[in-house]
């Protein structure tokens, strides 16, 4: 046999010892129980390797802790209610501050009693403090923390990728200047799925967040119940931040000078999707969102939102636009009710030409008008405006009619039938999912429960058996012992007609064949064929 080439040989043992070092972090991972292997959580941290999975008991942990730029998972074996790590003076709770990656994992603790870390900005991140670090915080809940800022979580970047909150509740933390849930600055970067933003606080400004110079996407988030002595009670997206609200609800925040729920300001730019907003407090101006851009370069949007019983004392209950440059789009969104003796529903304080566009959406007045507006700035074109000829707005092809809400003095914003909105919205939009034009507003028809029958289920009990075969027999040969609550589950060959082989077809079903009844036989359905018969008594 021929010796291997020498420079073959040079090649394999190069390629194994590479191999070996991309391999040898997992191949050396461990599982690290705290305190059954080690003590304490930090202790684990100070020996764990890149990879390694630390797994701490139920209890209370006392911090601080630091992931010290290892790629670790602390997770809890228990869940956050019974897994605390507790803070202690003069220290934020946890911290990640030596360049952590996305692989860094904190998972299943409640993180609560910390006051915050000395920063270049001040003493920030009460529960968690994240400077150019991208960890992943999962199952988590943040809360009763204190700090000047970020008192919940505080981030600062430039994080060089993106900080992951995933089911994350932050909640009842105090900050003494701003942003009492979350803070971002300096080019963070952050996404915040299914995350819970509730009933925190600020002294200043921005009681749930606060958006400088940075980049949030929200994504089926709820933040509720912040609040602030000054201004913003909600979020604050301002100084060139971009943010995405996506199928969020924002509710219950509180200003009392201006801005409830969302303010965007200082070339902030934001895209609202989908999102509730609804029983916001915003003092003067912005019960539900107030912009004040500074910019006419990129759209702001608000498409598909519902806003509801927002207040404003002199406008703009659910939405105020200022006199800064500012091109805003509102697309298939429902402005209802506001709150009692609130100001007008919109306000637009702005002289530019045609600086907002509404677009197939529905507007009832507030206490004033439905849109107050300074003429030449707004234009609004299939849609629905309540009081349209008091508006000073341009509108094409826009009504004035009762919308026909289902409930709107409960927030129910679903069109009832007949109503005027119903496929009357802009056709060059995409169409709704039943191959119409696009109707006026967020929400559309009510859906009508599709009601069926199960073929054979002759009692209504959920299945097809014997005691069905008795009753359909009583009904046919027993008279007055039989009632034909639904005629359609009693056909079971799809005949259109009851007779003695719709018992025989049931019971070859059950007995002899096993073959299935025709549609629907074991999931509730329709009646595929035309008859005659009926069916007062439905599944669904």
């Amino acid at each position: 046999m021929a010796a291997a080439h020498p420079k073959v040989s040079i090649f394999c043992s190069g390629l194994l010892l590479l191999l070996s070092f991309w391999i040898s972090p997992i191949a050396d991972a461990a599982k690290i129980f705290v305190p059954q292997d080690i003590a304490s959580i930090q202790e684990a941290i100070d020996t764990s390797v890149e990879g390694d999975e630390i797994i701490v008991s139920p209890g209370d942990w006392i911090g601080p802790f630091d992931f010290l730029g290892k790629n670790i998972t602390v997770r809890s074996s228990a869940g956050p209610e019974q897994t605390r790590l507790i803070g202690t003076a003069a220290n934020s709770v946890v911290r990640f501050v030596s360049g952590e990656a996305t692989q860094a994992l904190l998972e299943g603790f409640s993180i609560r009693s910390g006051s915050g870390s000395v920063t270049s900005t001040g003493i920030c991140g009460g529960g968690v403090l994240i400077l150019n670090s991208t960890p992943t915080i999962r199952n988590c809940i943040i809360e009763e923390n204190s700090a000047s800022s970020g008192a919940g979580v505080h981030i600062e970047g430039p994080t060089f990728g993106i900080v992951v909150f995933e089911d994350v509740i932050i909640r009842n933390n105090n900050a003494a200047d701003a942003g009492g849930g979350v803070t971002m600055v300096s080019s963070a970067e952050v996404t915040m799925t299914n995350c819970v933003i509730e009933n925190n606080f600020a002294l200043v400004v921005s009681g749930g967040i606060q958006c400088e110079e940075s980049t949030l996407t929200a994504s089926t988030c709820t933040l509720s119940g912040n609040s602030s002595s000054l201004a913003v009670g909600g979020a604050w997206i301002f100084l060139d931040s971009e943010a995405q609200f996506l199928n969020c609800v924002i509710e219950n925040n509180e200003s009392p000078i201006s801005g409830g729920g969302i303010v965007i300001s200082d070339l902030g730019r934001a895209t609202l999707d989908g999102c509730v907003i609804r029983d916001n407090f915003g003092g003067s101006s912005g019960g539900g969102v107030l912009l004040d851009s500074g910019s006419r370069q990129e759209d702001q949007v608000i498409r598909g939102c519902v806003f509801h019983n927002n207040y404003s004392a002199d406008g703009g209950a659910h939405l105020a636009v200022s006199f800064n440059p500012v091109s805003l789009v509102v697309e298939k969104c429902t402005f209802g009710l506001t709150a009692v003796n609130s100001g007008s529903a919109i306000s637009v304080n702005n002289g530019n030409l045609e600086a907002v566009s509404i677009d197939s959406s529905v507007i009832l007045p507030g206490a004033g008008l439905s849109i107050e507006a300074i003429p030449g700035s707004t234009l609004v074109q299939y849609s629905c405006v309540e009081d349209l000829l008091a508006t000073s707005v341009m509108a094409i092809d826009t009504i004035d009619m009762d919308p026909l809400f289902t409930d709107a003095a409960n927030g129910i914003y679903t069109l009832e039938p007949g109503s005027p909105c119903i496929d009357n919205g802009n056709p060059l939009l995409p169409f709704d999912v039943d191959g119409t034009i696009t109707d006026m507003g967020a929400l559309g028809p009510a859906l009508v429960p599709v009601r069926g029958f199960r073929r054979g289920d002759v009692d209504q009990s959920g299945i097809a058996n014997i005691a069905d075969a008795i009753q359909l027999l009583s009904f046919l040969f027993g008279p007055g012992s039989g009632v034909a609550t639904c005629a359609d589950a009693m056909d079971c060959n799809d005949d259109g007609s009851l007779n003695l082989a719709d018992a025989i077809s049931l019971l070859d079903t059950l007995f002899l064949s096993g073959d299935p009844l025709p549609t629907p036989h074991l999931e509730c359905g329709q009646d595929p064929t035309a008859d005659s018969l009926t069916c007062d008594s439905y599944c669904s």
